[in-house]
């Protein structure tokens, strides 16, 4: 058997080997007994020819021509700016340049073994091929036999004995087994060159692959952009200046200007930011790209990657970001209103309404979170242009609707002043109203007559007037502010607030009706007073004034409205129900007249007041809704006495 050929050593692996199988079929003379004579077999090795770049069926994936390159340059490049290279590890990274290696030598065993493989199916061939050569000789040689035993064409004598008639001649091969065999021998061959060309096939194509690949060891894959830049083909150097290049224009040129209804308020640019990129780990992201596997995995991969290209873009600039907070805070100031609920500017009780508000105005605030979002990612994408300032509506709390429903009237009540009362009464009624004018009650405060207007006396500003005093009309300092008493109990009761203290008169008054007075008192130790709640949730305000009477202007009326938390279609009267008559006595009572106010002598007599009967009367209050009656709640139930005529009697004697 021919000797063996040699293991290609790793330097020639893909050039010398393949060219010893195209040699051995093209030169079969040289190969000596392990050529293969079959011209099919020779004309499948010469197709075994490798070019260096690959042939038609495998895409062309080499970059430029000349590619590759004998050698990368490592990265990064020297000169690259700080900012641009990778934070943490070379790029490429040195564990990447260790997996490729490995796995390189692991891709040249498997080219070596299938050699290898090759070699030896091809030394099987040959050792097949001449067995059958020298069996085909021994058959050839045998059929010349003659049938004594001599050959065909032997010219010798031929040896006789005993018994020995000669030998017969050799028996001639029949054509029937003769062909079968040529059909055998031909179907062999066809395996056997079948076989031949497949496995040259698959070396052919996994050497076509490798160079594809290796096409690209030292330059971006195919389809791999960063920024949008396309890097096929670029080495590491080229494509981290692209990419800075083209970061370093979009730095210059990248300027947001903050608007407000057609007004700068700031502009921002890449200089005031003082921005950076950090571009090595995008760069490693595309340089792994295609990177690592086997050559078959690569190349797959590959072309992925003309069917879908990688995409990156380089990661958000580094810079002082405390810029635009700084700026976006003196924009926010700029915008910024607060908003204003309306509220009571003042309570007048000298006006028709006493009440003026102040109305509600919105307020603005610039959602900074959400713009600064919005710019972060303008300077990611440094994308430039014109933000629109969109503040947002603030809306007051209170509105001046809503504040008025806390200052209606309530209630409104008046009480008419007699054409024969005197000056100095109407001006005590006013003087207690000067106390009781512009009071506020607050929710839970209780209302004190005696407390608020304070002593009737004449350093307090009361005069002497009369007065309704234990049955009788008296001469008093303060007359007539039992009629204030009474128009405010009215105003409290109407008003819904709680009634705490109250006394009635002992007899009729002339400006209300029994069951809806309320007399006050204060001489010395003794008082009397009226005494009322604010049992609703807001505050009361009150108004008390002597005006004149709108229906007779000859008369004043004693007027006291209350204000406070609206009451709906709700409201309150007081309505009142005699119980009970009581008859009057019929004996009079005589008084002496000590002070001679009706007579002077014992012989004169004046009767001052006829006899009355008296009265057992209720008091309610009434609660309406609309016009419909929904509650009455008991006030009080007043007696008043049965009066005898009352007759004045002097008590001196004529002529002393």
């Amino acid at each position: 058997m021919a000797e063996q050929t040699r293991r290609p050593r790793r330097a020639d692996r893909y050039t010398q080997a393949p060219q010893r199988v195209s040699d051995a079929a093209a030169h079969p003379a040289s190969a000596g007994e392990n050529a293969v004579p079959s011209a099919a077999l020779q004309e499948q090795s010469g197709a075994a020819q490798v070019s260096r770049y690959p042939s038609q069926g495998i895409p062309q994936m080499a970059p430029q021509t000349g590619f590759p390159p004998q050698g990368a340059a490592p990265y990064p490049p020297q000169g690259m700016p700080a900012y641009a290279q990778p934070a943490q590890q070379p790029y490429p990274p040195q564990y990447a340049q260790q997996q490729y290696q490995q796995q390189a030598m692991q891709q040249e065993m498997a080219l070596q073994e299938a050699w290898q493989r090759e070699q030896q199916r091809q030394m099987q061939l040959q050792e097949q091929q001449r067995q059958e050569q020298q069996r085909q000789e021994r058959e050839r040689v045998s059929s010349q036999t003659s049938s004594h035993g001599a050959f065909r064409g032997y010219t010798g004598e031929i040896p006789v004995g005993p018994g020995n008639r000669g030998a017969e001649p050799p028996a001639q091969p029949k054509p029937g087994k003769r062909l079968g065999l040529i059909l055998v021998l031909a179907a062999l061959a066809v395996v056997l060159i079948t076989g031949g060309v497949v496995g040259l096939q698959s070396y052919q194509r996994a050497r076509q692959i490798h160079e594809a690949v290796a096409a690209y060891d030292n330059f971006f894959a195919e389809g791999v952009y960063v920024d949008g830049i396309h890097l096929g083909g670029m080495t590491p150097e080229q494509g981290q200046n692209s990419v800075q290049s083209q970061i370093q224009r979009r730095n210059d040129a990248w300027l947001v200007t903050l608007s407000y209804q057609g007004t700068q308020m700031a502009q921002i640019n890449a200089g005031m930011l003082g921005m950076s990129v950090d571009i090595g780990q995008v760069l490693n992201d595309a340089w792994a790209q295609a990177r690592y596997g086997t050559d078959e995995e690569r190349y797959a991969q590959m072309q992925a990657l003309r069917e879908h290209p990688y995409e990156a873009y380089t990661a958000t600039p580094s810079g002082d970001t405390s810029v635009i907070d700084h700026v976006l805070l003196q924009v926010k100031s700029q915008i910024d209103r607060q908003a204003v609920n309306a509220r009571l500017l003042a309570f007048d009780p000298t006006q028709a309404y006493p009440f003026s508000f102040q109305e509600e105005s919105s307020g603005l605030r610039l959602n900074t979170e959400e713009l600064r979002t919005e710019l972060y990612h303008m300077v990611s994408t440094m994308s430039s242009g014109t933000l629109e300032l969109q503040p947002e509506t603030v809306e007051p709390e209170v509105h001046i609707l809503d504040l008025q429903k806390h200052y209606m009237l309530r209630s409104s009540v008046y009480t008419p002043i007699s054409t024969s009362s005197e000056e100095n009464r109407n001006n005590n009624i006013r003087r207690a109203f000067e106390f009781i004018n512009g009071y506020v009650l607050q929710p839970g405060d209780q209302f004190s007559f005696n407390s608020v207007v304070g002593q009737r006396t004449e350093e307090n500003g009361f005069f002497p007037a009369i007065e309704y005093a234990y049955g009788e009309h008296v001469m008093g300092i303060g007359g007539g502010v039992c009629q204030a008493s009474t128009t405010l109990y009215q105003a409290a009761v109407c008003a819904g607030l709680q009634i705490v203290k109250r006394q009635p008169h002992s007899d009729a008054v002339s400006y209300t009706e029994y069951g809806k007075d309320a007399t006050v008192y204060w001489v010395g130790k003794r008082k009397i007073d009226l005494v009322f709640r604010n049992s609703s949730e807001d505050p009361i305000y009150m108004v008390a004034s002597v005006l004149q009477d709108p229906s007779n202007k000859r008369r004043l009326i004693a007027k006291v409205m209350m204000y406070g938390a609206d009451m709906g279609d709700v409201r309150y009267e007081i309505e009142t129900k005699t119980v009970q008559e009581i008859d009057p006595p019929e004996n009079p009572v005589y008084v002496k007249d000590k002070e001679g106010t009706y007579v002077t002598y014992t012989d004169q007599q004046k009767s001052v007041s006829k006899a009355k009967p008296g009265y057992v009367v209720e008091s309610y209050r009434v609660k309406y809704a609309g016009n419909t009656e929904t509650e009455r709640t008991i006030l009080y139930t007043d007696t008043y006495d049965p009066k005898p005529e009352r007759i004045y009697v002097g008590v001196n004697r004529r002529g002393d």
